[in-house]
């Protein structure tokens, strides 16, 4: 019986796991165009109980999804983190970028007047989701993460 809650224990603490990780990735963002001065536009689509909430949500997810998972027809196919263990490594920097009112919000910023298409708004369970334009600036998003150590310099390898 000891053997069965211990397991069960273990069961659940994974699945809440999991669920951390899901909310982490529950997000779509699709390139829109290069802009000036080394930024990227796109049209990120984003969860929250209400549009103030769901545009904050927005901007962490452009800089999330540049990070760690690249955007398909952009400049930004493949994550600037390339490696798991990178983001374990210097989690502790992760978790300080992305704070509430953290340094990310550097990088990013809502592109158009804050205006939203009703188009792109929709009513998702108890939730809201919005989709807006996001402008991020991976030049200095880049170099951010070259000076932390997190990823190597464009001009190592040679």
């Amino acid at each position: 019986m000891k053997s069965l809650s211990s397991i069960l224990f273990i069961l659940l603490f994974s699945f809440a796991a999991q669920a951390q990780n899901y909310r982490d990735f529950n997000y779509e963002v699709q390139f829109i165009r290069t802009g000036l001065q080394g930024t990227e536009l796109f049209k990120v689509f984003a969860y929250g109980r209400n549009e103030r909430q769901c545009l904050e949500a927005a901007k962490m997810d452009a800089v999330k999804a540049i990070l760690f998972k690249g955007v398909p027809g952009s400049g930004l196919q493949k994550p600037m983190v390339t490696e798991l263990s990178e983001m374990n490594q210097h989690k502790d920097y992760f978790k300080a970028f992305f704070k509430d009112n953290g340094p990310y919000l550097n990088y990013v910023s809502i592109s158009n007047d804050g205006s939203i298409n009703e188009n792109d708004r929709f009513k998702v369970g108890n939730k809201l989701k919005i989709g807006v334009i996001v402008s991020v600036n991976k030049a200095n998003l880049r170099t951010e993460l070259e000076n932390a150590g997190i990823i190597k310099k464009l001009n190592a390898g040679f």
